[in-house]
């Protein structure tokens, strides 16, 4: 199994506990729901930043390769030679006796 980035590990247990608390916060009493929920909103906090993390990460990646070759510095090849046509020769000429 390929390793996972921090980021990525911490995102995936933020989906876990979502998904087990979710379904507690509509069959609480409402003090308890509103715990929840701001347990909720929290970890979509932890979440937003652990994506801006992995976002800054790909943006740094990015910036660092180098910029595409502008079209003036691409190297030119010759274009093809047209081949010579044998279709048509030049008339023969007679020899004399």
């Amino acid at each position: 199994m390929a390793r996972k980035s921090l980021s990525q590990q911490v995102i995936d247990e933020v989906d876990r506990a979502r998904g087990l608390l979710a379904p507690i916060k509509e069959i609480v009493d409402p003090m308890t729901a509103h715990m929840v929920g701001a347990v909720l909103e929290s970890l979509h906090r932890i979440e937003g930043m652990c994506l801006a993390a992995r976002q800054k990460d790909v943006n740094d990646g990015l910036a660092t390769l180098a910029a595409a070759p502008s079209p003036a510095a691409a190297v030119v090849l010759d274009p093809p030679k047209a081949k010579r046509s044998t279709a048509h020769r030049a008339p023969r000429t007679k020899r004399e006796a």
